[in-house]
């Protein structure tokens, strides 16, 4: 199986900052790591550092049988962190794979499809966001050691799915969409700012959309959309301030009423060009609403909808947070699939 992950992200390794067991997440433990995590307590080689603040596990009533409870927490931190070794103590005493799924997956986002698994990261994790600031043109890289092919990645799994719609009533078809995904990525890094990128993917967007099977390939077409996109001059639009809280709005109605966030994060005055157009480039990459939103437009907002948030005064930790964690990606593609009756 081969992996495909971002240039920038390709080094990626856990330098235990500890953002995935102090930000009070409910986090499901599987019915087989639960029976050797209370294993280890009873014998003593698993203590929780937090054991005497409360409950370990919480027992939610109607919770599948393949993952019964929730990691209890203690001042927002999961029981089992060792805030002063700065490490998980299940991680320590058993293994990573004794970790519950969300554990063992954090900050991977993963998309498997026929030609295999791509995978991105959430940038609420500080070393994961620590990436952004790398050097160099950001490409599409295969099976780097950081992300070895007999991994595990479970996320959206389009294996057996039909290619990305290119329109609601057009559906592309798997070559032609992961030349679309590298041309996008490589767009984007080539762009000195984002608001240039994204109106150059616009464009292509609008030029590729319009294709008819009489016209030739869908493959030779997404290539021509991206040369024309690059070829002629654009002048980015600028959202007004009005913009910037519609699109932020449209994103905080697709978090579940339960997971609102109550802060803004760490605001930040400036974020420099590289590092938005290398996040917009991550979303742009083993991007999920391609395949649950209903076409090329609703692939645009999503990729768009970091920088809404940035221009809003999210830091991009937050806006990870939000985008990666929070939002509701069924919900979300609906919401943005609206961009597909724009215009028509």
């Amino acid at each position: 199986m081969t992996t495909r992950t971002l240039s920038f992200h390709a080094n990626y390794r856990c330098h235990h900052s500890g953002a995935c067991c102090t930000s009070n997440w409910p986090i499901p433990v599987e019915a087989d790591r639960l029976g050797r995590i209370r294993a280890a307590m009873a014998s003593g080689a698993l203590r929780p550092p937090h054991a005497g603040a409360g409950e370990t596990f919480i027992e939610v009533a109607g919770a599948p049988l393949d993952a019964p409870v929730l990691l209890a927490t203690a001042d927002e931190r999961c029981v089992f962190y060792d805030a002063g070794a700065r490490r998980c103590s299940v991680q320590r005493a058993m293994g990573h794979d004794a970790l519950p799924l969300a554990c063992r997956q954090f900050p991977r986002v993963s998309l498997r499809d026929p030609r295999g698994v791509s995978v991105t990261l959430s940038h609420y994790c500080p070393t994961a966001a620590a990436l952004l600031d790398a050097d160099g043109v950001a490409t599409i890289v295969s099976d780097p050691a950081a992300f070895p092919s007999d991994g595990e990645y479970i996320g959206l799994d389009a294996t057996t799915s039909l290619p990305p719609l290119l329109r609601p009533d057009m559906l592309m078809d798997w070559d032609s969409w992961w030349e679309w995904e590298r041309l996008s990525v490589e767009l984007l890094a080539s762009c000195n700012n984002a608001a240039l990128g994204l109106a150059r993917l616009a464009a292509a967007v609008e030029n590729a959309r319009s294709w008819s099977p009489a016209e030739g390939t869908l493959l030779s077409r997404v290539r021509s959309a991206f040369d024309h996109a690059q070829a002629v001059t654009i002048v980015p639009g600028r959202w007004t301030d009005g913009d910037i809280v519609v699109r932020r709005q449209e994103i905080a109605a697709a978090i579940p009423a339960e997971l609102q966030p109550t802060t803004d994060g760490v605001k930040r005055s400036t974020v420099s060009d590289g590092v938005v157009t290398r996040l917009l480039a991550s979303h742009a990459f083993a991007n999920w609403t391609a395949h649950l939103g209903r076409g090329l437009r609703t692939w645009l907002r999503s990729v768009e909808a970091p920088l809404a948030l940035i221009q809003s005064g999210l830091d991009v930790r937050t806006v990870d947070l939000w985008l990666r964690h929070l939002v509701d990606p069924k919900r979300a593609a609906e919401s943005w699939s609206e961009a597909e009756l724009q215009g028509n």
